[in-house]
């Protein structure tokens, strides 16, 4: 009875092992986002290396980035921060690129966004093809 409840651990632990194994792990991912080729050791790297701010965005900053695959495709989930107390008036667009790094989409319309004062909005998007593998965010002030 001992051995039995002992093997039936090893195999829980041995499966549990194999099911985290997750795309955060694999070349070419970082975080669950894909980077390619692109070393990235910190989110703050991630977010460098998949967020541009399209001119100045006072007061907004990227607090999270996120990356999912469900069902083989990939969710993309940006929260961003507005550190003033005022309501700050953004958009935000996705470029999508292929595996080969080459424009998958044709670029997406800006989407507004309102981030009331010392808030996180979160956006979320996903790739609008199978060819589409990887993206940039971009974001763009709408105050000035």
């Amino acid at each position: 009875m001992k051995t039995t409840v002992v093997a039936c651990a090893l195999i829980a632990t041995a499966v549990a092992g194999c099911a985290s194994h997750t795309k955060y792990e694999e070349p070419g991912y970082a975080y669950g986002c894909p980077v390619g080729a692109e070393k990235i050791k910190s989110k703050e790297q991630l977010v460098k290396a998949k967020v541009e701010m399209a001119g100045s965005v006072p007061h907004v900053e990227v607090a999270d980035l996120r990356c999912a695959q469900r069902n083989d495709q990939l969710r993309v989930d940006v929260d961003l921060r507005n550190t003033s107390n005022d309501v700050r008036r953004i958009a935000w667009k996705v470029r999508w690129m292929d595996k080969d790094g080459m424009r998958a989409w044709d670029d997406e319309t800006w989407k507004p966004v309102l981030i009331y004062g010392n808030t996180i909005q979160t956006l979320t998007t996903q790739p609008p093809s199978q060819e589409a593998t990887d993206f940039r965010v971009v974001v763009m002030d709408q105050d000035k």
